[in-house]
């Protein structure tokens, strides 16, 4: 009989622990989701530049996961994610979405829909914020503009060379963007659009145009969206209306 009770004890404890591990799994097993991060925060919107933003959200026996963006304003509707699930491996669920200059300015919330087999559905949600900046242009300038020759007899050919570089640690050239040429005569204060050109492989451009009275003349470039404006010295030349000889 001692043998027999000893034998039943021992069933009865093991019995015990299986039930308490059975409840543990149980519970580590409870659908659940948690939104990890948001990255980055604050989200910094550059001038005109997408910023591209993840969420990383965390979950135990889910089947689907839905995540919506909004602003916290009751004026503006909710924002979906673009792209609304780009990777999934076990509990980790990543999305991925954009912020522009059109988008709302200030508080924002993130809030992950979790959904299990049976269509039981746990939410969780966290704040982030979106900032506008204005985007600062690099520093541009027209090198070593000049107008040639110095002096010529109206109707011939006045010839413009120069470069254009920007300011990346040091001065380097810029390919593929147009300058513009102005000219005003002498005892004048408006300055007139003569003509363009685009810049090459070393920043250079090269243009032309006809003489028709004496004058300066200067070279401009309007700027983009990543770089500023500039303008060249101005470079007379001297117009005459008689032959030499």
């Amino acid at each position: 009989m001692k043998r027999i009770a000893i034998g039943l004890l021992s069933a009865a404890v093991s019995g015990s622990l299986l039930m308490s591990a059975g409840t543990a799994f149980a519970e580590r097993a409870a659908l659940s989701v948690r939104i990890d991060s948001v990255n980055p925060n604050p989200v910094v919107v550059q001038g005109d530049d997408d910023t591209r933003v993840t969420i990383e959200v965390r979950t135990t026996e889910a089947e689907r996961v839905e995540l919506r963006l909004k602003p916290v304003s009751d004026q503006l509707r909710t924002q979906d994610a673009r792209e609304p699930r780009i990777f999934h491996q076990g509990d980790l669920w990543r999305f991925t979405t954009s912020f522009d200059a059109s988008d709302f300015e200030g508080r924002w919330v993130a809030i992950a829909d979790a959904y299990d087999k049976d269509g039981k559905k746990v939410t969780d949600e966290v704040n982030f914020s979106v900032k506008h900046e204005k985007k600062e242009k690099a520093e541009t300038r027209v090198y070593r503009f000049s107008a040639s020759p110095e002096s010529v007899r109206k109707g011939r050919w006045v010839y413009f060379t120069g470069r254009l570089q920007v300011n990346d640690h040091r001065w380097k050239d810029v390919r593929g963007e147009e300058v513009e040429i102005y000219f005003r005569k002498r005892g004048s204060s408006a300055w007139k659009f003569v003509t363009s050109a685009d810049t090459g492989w070393k920043g250079t451009f090269r243009a032309k145009a006809r003489a028709t009275k004496s004058g300066e003349y200067r070279a401009i470039f309007d700027g983009t969206d990543d770089l500023s404006e500039s303008r060249s010295r101005s470079d007379r030349v001297r117009v005459y209306n008689y032959y030499r000889r």
